[in-house]
């Protein structure tokens, strides 16, 4: 039975040669939160919030004219993040038509998604 040992120099110097030629490609797959730990310029942090910052960010900004909207839909969701509350209200955007839940028709979601989404997922 052979025994096979890793040795995170070798790869390294490896890596180093490949980096100093110049003919290869290199890509980098860089995990999620990994741009939290990048400072600002005034050297604070994050210069790109988690999910957690993300999160403060957009409620803070919905909270003025959705509030009650807001307060509503985390009362009936486990999760309070980003994530599942934009989940949940494109879902209500789509199905509730004129119905209102929460204050709010179909049409009155789908303006709450424009509102809270990226600029490039507006439509």
């Amino acid at each position: 039975m052979s025994i096979s040992i890793h040795n995170p120099d070798q790869y390294m110097a490896a890596l180093r040669t490949i980096v100093a030629q110049g003919r290869k490609r290199i890509g980098l797959l860089v995990g999620a939160g990994a741009g939290a730990g990048t400072a600002k310029d005034d050297g604070s942090y994050p210069l790109i919030p988690a999910v957690e910052g993300l999160t403060k960010l957009v409620l803070d900004t919905l909270t003025p004219k959705y509030g009650s909207q807001i307060s509503s839909l985390k009362a009936e969701l486990d999760k309070h993040d980003i994530e599942t509350i934009l989940s949940r209200i494109r879902s209500l955007s789509k199905v509730i038509g004129k119905s209102k839940i929460h204050g709010l028709d179909g049409g009155g979601f789908k303006a709450l998604v424009r509102t809270s989404a990226p600029r490039s997922e507006r439509s």
